[in-house]
Order: structure tokens, then sequence, then C-alpha cells
């Protein structure tokens, strides 16, 4: 009985809003998952097994420890590395920079369409305010006393429950843009920065570890 309310009281503004809430609520349940749990990895813990099998030469080992999780895409990039350290360095990079330019757009995909939807909800949700606005001027003017009460009754409704409806879908929908955002651009960071530690680790091997000691050791001694 509420619900069947609430669709009167916002009018014809019910309808696309209802379909908004549908597509922003499929795509924050596709988006969290993908980003949080699939492309998401610890690239700390991987690039430490990864220095530690490089240095033993077990390059194949590594490869397999990129394996155990194909999908988050720190893993992927420094796999693409790894199937190719026999290789010149030039190619080598080549083939880290491919796989980057491969998963970054996964990780961006669909986002700038929660966005639009937030935005879409809370213009539509504007629009039946002004609309139910009219419809109050309206029966404020030259109607007749008879419907007056009820125009203007039903005015208010649709301009507050469409304005209410619509903040109700653009705020989640802003709310996880952002914090999605912000946790691609940390992956995208994992990826620039173990990607291009993976290829010094190819080019140096044993010397990366002594310059790095050597550079914190100048730094805690100054």
């Amino acid at each position: 009985m509420q619900l069947t309310q609430f669709i009167n009281d916002c009018g014809l503004f019910f309808y696309p809003l209802a379909l908004l809430l549908i597509a922003g609520s499929v795509l924050i349940v596709e988006r969290i998952y993908m980003i949080i749990f699939v492309y998401n990895a610890d690239g700390t813990e991987l690039m430490k097994q990864v220095q530690r099998l490089i240095l033993e030469n077990n390059i194949d080992e590594a490869v397999k420890l990129c394996n155990s999780n194909k999908n988050a895409a720190v893993y992927q990039v420094i796999k693409a590395a790894l199937v190719n350290a026999d290789r010149p360095m030039e190619e080598i990079q080549d083939h880290v920079e491919v796989a980057s330019l491969s998963v970054i757009p996964k990780l961006q995909q669909r986002m700038p369409y929660l966005f639009t939807i937030a935005n879409v909800a809370t213009l539509i949700g504007l629009l039946g305010t002004i609309t139910g606005l009219i419809t109050t001027f309206q029966a404020v003017g030259g109607i007749d006393d008879s419907h007056k009460q009820e125009l203007i009754s039903s005015g208010i409704s649709v301009a507050m429950n469409a304005t209410a409806f619509g903040l109700i879908i653009a705020i989640p929908c802003s709310l996880v843009y952002g914090v999605l955002f912000n946790r691609i651009n940390t992956i995208i960071d994992d990826i620039e920065q173990y990607s291009a530690r993976i290829l010094v680790l190819l080019r140096t091997g044993s010397q990366y570890f002594e310059n790095f000691k050597g550079e914190n050791g100048d730094k805690d001694a100054a």
C-alpha cells in the first residue's frame, strides 16, 4: 500500500527513476565485486615472493605464482614481464606496457555510467520538483476552488517525492563512484610501481637489492 502511494506521489517520474535505480544497483554490485574482489591484489606480498624466486633463478615458479591469481591486475602485468624474461629488455618493457594497457581499461570500464546515473537521477528529481511547483502555482491561480486543494496537494507530492527518490539513487551512486575511483587509482599506482621494479630486477638481478640496501643505508645515515 505504501509503495503504491509512493508511486502515485512521484507521478510519471517514478518509472525513469526506478529504471535508474535498478541499473545503478546492478552496476554498483558488479563494479564492487570486480574491482575489490577480482582485480585487486596485494602487490607488496607478490613482489616479495617474485623477488625471491628470481634471485633463485626460478622464473617458472614465479610465473606459476602469477597464474594463481590470473584476474588480478598487478599479477597479469608482472607475469607479462616474467614470461618474456629471456628476451631483450626493450621487448620486456613493450610486453609490460601492453599488459598494462590491457588491464587498466578493465578497471575503468562502466565507471562513467555510474557517474552518469547519479547525475541523471538528480536532474530527473529536479525536473519532478519543477513540474510539481508548476502544478501548484497553477492551482493557486485561476483553477476552480473545488479542485485547487487537490492540485496543490498533488503538485507538492510530486515535487517532494520525485526529488527524494532522485537523491536516494544519486547519493549512493556518487559515494560508490568516489570509493571505487580511489581504489582504481591505487591499483594503477601499484601496477606502475611494481612493473617498474620488476623491470629493474630483471635487468640488474642481485645488484638491485645491493643498490636498494645502499640507498636505504645512506638515508639512515643521513
